[in-house]
C-alpha cells in the first residue's frame, strides 16, 4: 500500500516479547520487510538502550536497508529487557506511573545516539519518555546544532561549579546566546 502512493516504507517493531506476534525473531522479520521493499526497518520503543543494542546489531549485519532505532529512555536490563516490566521499590510494577527512578540520563541518551551512529543505525531517535533535553543531547552527540542548543547546559556559568568568575552585586552575566 505505501508503495502505490510512492512513498519510502519504514517499519519498526516495538519488541515487548523475544519475537514477533508471527513467530520471527526481529532480525529475520527485517530482513522479510527488506526483502518485500521496506526502505528502513528497525526497532522502536519498549527496550532501552542497553537491551535494544544487542538487536539492532543483529539487524544492521544482516539488512543493506536503513535501520531506525528509537529506544525508550529506561534503564532496561537483561533481566527485564522492556520498559514496562520494570519494577519500583517494592517490586510493583512501575509502568506507566512510577518510572522516574529508571529514567536515563541525557548523557546516556546522547552516548546511545554516537554508538548507533557508529554502528551504522542511520534514523536514531527516542521514543516514550524521551524529554526535550534528551532529544537535544542527542542531536548535539550526532554532530548537530538545532534551535535548542542556545539552552545547552554551559556549567561555566554555574555559581559552585562553574569556572567563570564571581560576578560582582548588582551585574548580570548572560551568555551572549541568551540576550
Amino acid at each position: 500500500m505505501i508503495k502505490k502512493y510512492k512513498l519510502p516504507a519504514m517499519i519498526t517493531y516495538t519488541t515487548v516479547f523475544d519475537k514477533t506476534k508471527d513467530g520471527y525473531d526481529y532480525v529475520e522479520a527485517c530482513k522479510i520487510l527488506e526483502q518485500y521493499g521496506c526502505e528502513i526497518v528497525g526497532l522502536n520503543c519498549g527496550r532501552g538502550p542497553d537491551t535494544m543494542m544487542p538487536l539492532l546489531k543483529g539487524i544492521r549485519a544482516a539488512v543493506k536497508c536503513y535501520v531506525a532505532a528509537q529506544p525508550v529512555p529506561y534503564a532496561t536490563t537483561p533481566d527485564r529487557q522492556v520498559f514496562h516490566f520494570l519494577q519500583d521499590r517494592k517490586g510493583q510494577r512501575a509502568f506507566p506511573l512510577a518510572l522516574e527512578r529508571h529514567l536515563l540520563s541525557r548523557f546516556e541518551m546522547a552516548e546511545f545516539a554516537r554508538e548507533a551512529k557508529e554502528l551504522g543505525i542511520n534514523y536514531i531517535g527516542i521514543c516514550c519518555g524521551g524529554a526535550p533535553y534528551h532529544v537535544r543531547d542527542m542531536a548535539e552527540a550526532l554532530e548537530r546544532k538545532v534551535p535548542a542548543s542556545r539552552y545547552s547546559a554551559d556549567m561555566s556559568l554555574h555559581g559552585t561549579l562553574g569556572s567563570e568568575k564571581v560576578v560582582k552585586k548588582g551585574e548580570t552575566k548572560f551568555r551572549e546566546q541568551w540576550k
